[in-house]
């Protein structure tokens, strides 16, 4: 993620559970200024609105907020190292036995009632907590594994004078998606926007939410476009496309990434542009154009060298930057057979003339020379280590998230 100026990365990596802020130098190296472990494995991050802070939401559904640029020891008034949300003093941790909140009686769903035999089993906590060593605030929580979180502001309809609004919405496994007031109210929930069957986003559809109301104002089909595309592909020999491993059958979808790129606008609030979605194991980019009176439809599908792992948005060159899982299909290869023959990255850019995405964008000649660099790097590395099960892992997790056997309610 990268901030509005250019001058600031954030990476967040998985293995041990990082945030990194990364600085962009005049020559275009990165130098790292500073590193953050957080307590669970971070799902998504964003930025507040004028990017003072970094919002991180983890897999044990807690919302942090940390500062971009952590403060000195005489700069923490506003902002200590608190203690998590979840920890008691170590004493306490060792001595008090651990008793669930819950009761038979106020949960009825078999995950729920499957949770709360666990939690009964337990004699007693097994581990201690430790507190975080730098600047934080846990703004809220969820009951479920967070997917995705989003900070909005929006201008406030009929006041005298320019003034806004900062919303903090999150979504869950659960099929929730929560709005919360902006920070430094975060604890104060607006509403929910109630109405998704699997985890968000693994439906078969996308919802169109007009938000602050809670309400669905449109429902886009999107299962039909990927099996269409997955069919074509097929006919066509070019490559099959693995189903994932743990699928039922049923040709389900789970999507991995929604962005959105703006063509027209204007400062009462009515826009026009494009929503990109990408679905994981699908080698496309499924367009949705979005028009003035808010309504949403298929405009096309791109089809690309590989299976979409993440996409960049370039508002000023109306450009799309994505990455690709750049390997064979390691499901039916042995690990000798495998090669790199994909390019890393790709590109699209919008024709105003011919109102599509065409392949010539401004962006693809560096994209060439990255891709030509990548193939030499990974020509001139012995004896790679290649686990394709560990790498599918990395890759591909969301349709995990799809609740299956006794998960099911």
């Amino acid at each position: 993620m990268v901030n509005s100026t250019g001058k600031h990365i954030i990476a967040v990596t998985g293995e041990d559970k990082c945030i990194r802020v990364l600085e962009v130098l005049a020559d275009n190296t990165l130098l790292q200024i500073s590193e953050r472990h957080m307590p669970k494995r971070p799902c998504s991050v964003a930025f507040t609105t004028d990017e003072s802070m970094i919002l991180c939401a983890d897999k044990f559904g807690d919302v942090y907020a940390l500062p971009l640029f952590e403060p000195r020891n005489d700069q923490k008034d506003g902002m200590d190292e608190q203690p998590m949300a979840h920890e008691q003093p170590h004493n306490e941790a060792k001595s008090k036995p651990f008793i669930p909140a819950a009761t038979a009686l106020t949960v009825h769903t078999k995950r729920n009632q499957q949770a709360l035999k666990n939690q009964q089993s337990l004699t007693s906590k097994s581990s201690e907590k430790k507190s975080l060593d730098f600047a934080h605030q846990l703004l809220l929580g969820h009951v479920s594994l967070l997917t995705d979180l989003a900070y909005v502001t929006v201008l406030v309809a009929g006041s005298t004078s320019p003034s806004t609004h900062s919303y903090l919405l999150t979504s869950d496994r659960d099929e929730h998606i929560r709005v919360s007031r902006g920070l430094p109210q975060a604890h104060i929930i607006e509403g929910y926007c109630l109405g998704h069957t699997e985890f968000v986003s693994g439906d078969d559809y996308l919802l169109i939410w007009k938000w602050l109301s809670s309400k669905v104002q449109q429902r886009v089909e999107l299962k039909s476009l990927v099996a269409g595309l997955r069919e074509k592909i097929t006919q066509e020999s070019r490559r099959d496309i693995e189903q994932p491993t743990i699928a039922t059958g049923t040709g389900s979808i789970a999507v991995t990434g929604i962005w959105a790129i703006q063509t027209l606008g204007d400062n009462k609030g009515n826009y026009e542009g494009y929503i990109i979605v990408a679905c994981e194991r699908v080698p496309a980019l499924v367009i949705y154009s979005w028009h003035e009176n808010g309504k949403v439809e298929h405009h096309e599908t791109l089809e690309v060298e590989g299976n979409i792992l993440d996409v960049a948005v370039v508002p000023k060159q109306m450009s799309i930057l994505y990455a690709i899982d750049n390997l064979e299909d390691y499901s039916s290869a042995t690990d000798d057979q495998l090669r790199y023959h994909l390019p890393s990255f790709g590109s699209y850019c919008y024709s105003s003339t011919a109102c599509s995405w065409v392949k010539h964008s401004p962006l693809q000649e560096s994209i060439n020379g990255i891709n030509q660099w990548a193939a030499i790097q990974e020509s001139t590395v012995p004896d790679l280590e290649f686990r394709p099960n560990v790498m599918r892992e990395y890759l591909y997790g969301t349709e995990k998230l799809r609740k299956r056997g006794q998960d099911e309610d």
